[in-house]
């Protein structure tokens, strides 16, 4: 069952990124803006040759080549990880969508598409939605497993 789960959120993360970027670029020329909720949300599209918010605008090889480890890593072995946790599975999952989402930017464009901004922070995408939500799911509940088993050993002294 955690494998379908994992693959399952990892395709659903994945086609949402590709069908809103898809929407976003036939809506909208690169670096122009439209608002959708006034001052607070609108759709800008940029274009992002370096990892989270710019860094390392040169560096799209290596990028490419750290996003397939990863997604290759989560493919490969999360089943056997997550397989007594559906939570981790699925924030594992959302990881492996979102890298998959911007590794085929970068390998068919040579950069990601952006295209959601909050005026506050960088503009992003639905992939790194997915990156985002997902490792914090992950750290939630590797936090937890900890706790878990640090009250599990206080008990037993």
């Amino acid at each position: 069952m955690t494998r379908f789960v994992l693959y399952t959120v990892a395709l659903t993360v994945l086609a949402a990124d590709q069908i809103t970027k898809f929407a976003a670029a036939r809506l909208l020329p690169t670096g122009e803006s439209r608002p959708l909720l006034g001052p607070y949300l609108s759709l800008t599209v940029q274009r992002n040759t370096g990892a989270a918010f710019g860094m390392f605008p040169a560096a799209t090889i290596a990028l490419i080549a750290l996003a397939a480890i990863i997604i290759i890593f989560i493919a490969v072995w999360s089943p056997q990880i997550a397989q007594s946790n559906r939570l981790l599975a699925a924030g594992l999952a959302m990881v492996l969508g979102g890298a998959a989402g911007n590794l085929i930017d970068r390998l068919r464009l040579g950069y990601v598409f952006d295209f959601i901004d909050l005026h506050f922070w960088p503009v992003f995408n639905v992939a790194d939605i997915g990156i985002t939500c997902g490792a914090i799911l992950v750290l939630i509940v590797l936090f937890l497993r900890t706790q878990a088993n640090q009250h599990d050993n206080s008990t037993n002294m």
